[in-house]
């Protein structure tokens, strides 16, 4: 179940359609049996209306003119039939009658089956069945429901007979009726329904834009004013969560800022006692032993300060955006690395694009090129190549968006295809490296790249050689 809201959308209207139409089936045929009783009534009706009539009129007359009337209407003279009547277009009767009079008949007969008065329709002749009650009898083209009645006092038979299809039509009309009014209703209870669950919902989404408009270092609570009680728990839940990670957080950051700085000073002493005591030293091994300690402090002091680096990224801290020269900033880091690449004998080239700038964060932007020069510069073999390459590129929609990138290209050892997202993972350093290090230069490289907005990936290098595939790391901002 991927969406409550739809699935209670789905739910709730299905369970109406279902309820709907069991109602509506329900009303068919409840419909259709009150029909049939009615109608059934009135051909109980009209047999024994016709037959009394008949019984009625017979009483009033002496016996000779009972025989003269018993004579005509054998030989047919009242052999009744209905008019031929028109109706306008779409309508069912007139001042002077009704469609209806075509699908209702009544015949009489006397005890030997001769048939006497009746009002029938062309084709339509009933058939003599002596026997009382409801039947049906069946013509050329059509079903007809028969009431049939026998009166001891005349010695006559009397039928009333309708068609199946008045039956049908009319029940037909009074379902469709029904079954338009249903779908009426269900189209209003369906947008009700999808009003009062969109409505039902809104509490939830608003948190639910709250979590995700969040930035990933912000950890204040969320506005619970609006949350129905159903989720009130999890979103205290949530924000007792948010309120112990901030504090985990806030403690981790200041237990490495704080080491941090207390370790620069006494690195700083220990690296000046040191040069002191290589400057003294009598002997080689004494000097050389001083210089370890001096190495040994660069890189606990190159440790401390990508420390302090990475804290101050965790912390959050946004810095306004400025416009960047990129061409400047790629000669500042020339000149802080070169010493480095001069004593390696490497060769540090610069290709960048003439008065290309980028609006971020300059400083950001420095850390970011100088740690991964530094990876470069400290992993390629002495006499090889490093070069920083900064251009601009045009996306594929017609150049409507460009894309800074920037390159560090080298032709070091490179780092396997299946370890490549591995270095990124802090204090992570590849086997048989024997280039020292601390494993955080491309844990801050990432770090900087996500806080900038930029697409960080790894690569093997085009200065590279099969012994020697080199690495090229591509930043890209758009």
């Amino acid at each position: 179940m991927k969406s409550i809201r739809s699935f209670l959308r789905r739910s709730l209207i299905g369970g109406v359609v279902i309820v709907l139409g069991a109602a509506g089936a329900w009303s068919y045929y409840d419909a259709r049996e009150q029909i049939d009783e009615l109608f059934d009534a009135e051909l109980a009706q009209n047999a024994r209306m016709l037959g009394k009539l008949y019984q009625s009129q017979l009483s009033a007359l002496d016996v000779e003119s009972r025989q003269e009337l018993l004579q005509e209407l054998t030989a047919g003279i009242f052999r009744l039939r209905p008019p031929s009547l028109s109706f306008p277009d779409g309508h069912e009767k007139s001042p002077l009658g009704h469609v209806y009079e075509d699908k209702l008949v009544f015949q009489m007969w006397d005890p030997l089956g001769q048939p006497l008065l009746g009002l029938g329709v062309q084709g339509v002749n009933l058939t003599y069945m002596p026997i009382p009650g409801y039947g049906m009898q069946h013509t050329d083209h059509f079903d007809w429901h028969t009431f049939t009645l026998y009166f001891p006092d005349t010695g006559v038979w009397v039928t009333a007979a309708q068609r199946e299809d008045v039956r049908d039509e009319l029940t037909g009309q009074i379902a469709l009726h029904n079954v338009l009014a249903l779908i009426v209703g269900l189209l209003v209870i369906a947008l009700m329904i999808g009003i009062a669950v969109s409505r039902g919902f809104r509490p939830v989404l608003r948190i639910s834009r709250q979590i995700t408009a969040r930035q990933p270092g912000y950890l204040e609570p969320l506005d619970v004013r609006e949350a129905p009680d159903e989720i009130r728990g999890m979103v205290d839940a949530l924000n007792g969560l948010l309120a112990r990670l901030a504090d985990t957080l806030d403690k981790e950051r200041r237990f490495t800022a704080n080491a941090a700085h207390e370790l620069r000073t006494p690195l700083a002493g220990i690296k000046v006692h040191a040069q002191n005591l290589e400057a003294d030293a009598t002997d080689e091994a004494s000097r050389r032993a001083a210089r370890m300690i001096v190495d040994g402090v660069n890189r606990m002091t190159r440790m401390v300060e990508q420390l302090l680096t990475l804290s101050r990224l965790e912390s959050g801290t946004e810095v306004p955006r400025v416009k960047v020269d990129l061409e400047h900033l790629a000669h500042e880091l020339e000149r802080d690395l070169g010493h480095m690449a001069q004593q390696r004998g490497i060769v540090l080239l610069l290709k960048i694009a003439p008065e290309v700038t980028l609006y971020s964060h300059e400083n950001g932007i420095y850390v970011l090129l100088r740690n991964l020069l530094d990876n470069a510069l400290r992993y390629t073999p002495e006499g090889g190549q490093v070069q920083l390459v900064i251009r601009v590129d045009a996306t594929a929609d017609k150049g409507m968006t460009r894309l800074v990138t920037m390159e560090v290209l080298d032709t070091g050892p490179g780092i396997p295809l299946r370890e490549r997202e591995r270095v990124f993972e802090r204090f992570v350093r590849l086997a048989g490296q024997k280039t020292q290090g601390s494993g955080l230069g491309l844990s801050i490289v990432r770090e900087l790249a996500e806080r900038l907005g930029a697409d960080l990936t790894l690569s093997d290098s085009p200065l590279g050689t099969p012994q020697m595939p080199g690495l090229m790391a591509r930043v890209r901002f758009p």
